[in-house]
């Protein structure tokens, strides 16, 4: 993706989402929409993303984000609940599917079968709380869904590692799966508290409101990064630092609260376009590539489908 296509990306999305928001609907959903109407048209080149740039760029802010606005009381009453729907859920999630795409294309093994089932495990809970805000959902459902959303990556992220190992040729036993769990879990959040305990104790000492709001656009960053490169999970990593600073926010002053939010609220409406946006503009190419893969499934297929009017 060149720096042209970039840019269209962003204030084709942004223009979507405004417009969305504009009439009360759910942007999301209609930058989907719009972004692979797009894609159907004849000259429209296929956008590609190296996915490195989506996890280390992309989701660390959109997910440090959502954690500062998660109220952290309202998130303890509820883990149990998001632990169920965050991890349990995306584990079922992960092994349903892939026995099923094992059963369909055996030829895929049963270890990439389960990969694949990792990788679509979790839910994408920004549609659905745009939706539930719409709908007026009670506060605790819809902190259900932030936490949610919260931890998904991490349950997936970790369920990729394991089964990438496994397809390395590793060995992994039930004990060993359940270890490597714990220590991406324990080793991120240690992370990440770490991490929000350095940046509030310079929040608390440094007053310059200015300072405090550009050191916390590296917090997300630096916490992935950190994660990572101690064999935990990034993102547990960034929604620790992100629920720690946003939860002690109120003692770094006034200020540096209002020029923050509306800093991050920008970031949000221009990453989640862009996503969004993404997503849509890829599903054609996907489709096709599945339609005449060598699979089984182009003989029963045709591609493109009838109703496309080139």
């Amino acid at each position: 993706m060149d720096t042209a296509e970039l840019l269209l990306i962003l204030a084709g999305s942004l223009a979507v989402s405004a417009f969305a928001r504009w009439r009360g609907w759910p942007a999301p959903l209609l930058v989907v929409a719009v972004a692979l109407a797009v894609s159907f048209i004849p000259g429209v080149p296929a956008v590609t993303i190296d996915s490195e740039v989506i996890l280390t760029v992309i989701l660390p802010p959109l997910l440090y984000s959502a954690s500062l606005d998660v109220s952290f009381q309202n998130f303890r009453e509820s883990a149990r609940q998001i632990r169920r729907l965050g991890i349990g859920l995306v584990i079922v999630t992960a092994l349903v599917v892939g026995g099923i795409a094992y059963l369909l294309v055996p030829s895929l093994t049963l270890p990439g079968a389960l990969l694949l089932g990792a990788i679509v495990s979790p839910p994408d809970a920004v549609s659905a709380a745009a939706i539930g805000r719409r709908l007026g959902l009670p506060r605790r459902v819809m902190t259900v869904l932030s936490g949610e959303s919260l931890i998904n990556d991490a349950a997936s992220l970790t369920l990729f590692k394991v089964f990438i190992a496994v397809i390395g040729g590793e060995m992994l036993s039930v004990g060993g799966v359940l270890w490597l769990f714990a220590v991406t879990i324990v080793v991120g959040v240690a992370v990440g508290l770490v991490i929000g305990l350095v940046v509030q104790f310079i929040r608390m000492h440094v007053r310059d409101s200015l300072v405090g709001t550009t050191l916390g656009l590296l917090v997300p960053f630096g916490a992935y990064a950190a994660g990572e490169a101690l064999h935990g999970s990034g993102v547990l990593a960034v929604v620790a630092a992100g629920l720690y600073l946003g939860y002690n926010s109120p003692r770094t002053g006034y200020q540096t609260r209002l020029q923050e939010r509306p800093v991050w609220a920008s970031i949000d409406l221009l990453l989640e376009g862009f996503v969004f946006a993404l997503i849509g503009l890829q599903v054609n190419d996907i489709a096709h590539d599945v339609a005449t893969s060598s699979l089984g499934l182009g003989p029963r297929w045709h591609w493109p489908p009838p109703f496309s009017w080139w």
